[in-house]
């Protein structure tokens, strides 16, 4: 009987406590930033020949999905053979097929 008391108390507690509303308060206005200028290119006084931009000699890197996703498969069709080696060797090895892959482009 106490318990069936004790209980209805926390229920009626319950109810009598009100929920408290969230305020939302207005954002302060950021200013823009100003717009920046645009520096200007010097022109050249010279030839007439217009210069290239250079192409660096370096072949673009592999971004790290590419070689992640290399390194999974060669993984997997090394567990399926049964060849010898590691997570490690996996890396290096799609590191370079895809690097390969990109420079052929």
């Amino acid at each position: 009987m106490e318990r069936e008391e004790k209980s209805k108390k926390v229920a009626k507690e319950k109810r009598s406590v009100k929920k408290s509303k969230t305020v939302v308060l207005p954002a302060k206005e950021i200013p823009a930033a100003p717009a920046a200028e645009t520096p200007s290119v010097p022109q050249s006084t010279g030839t007439g020949a217009a210069k290239r931009p250079s192409r660096s000699s370096k072949a673009k890197e592999p971004s790290y999905e590419q070689v992640q996703l290399r390194a999974y498969f060669i993984g997997e069709r090394r567990k399926i053979l049964n060849i010898p080696g590691d997570e490690t060797s996996d890396w290096v090895q799609a590191e370079l097929e895809v690097k390969a892959e990109l420079a052929a482009k």
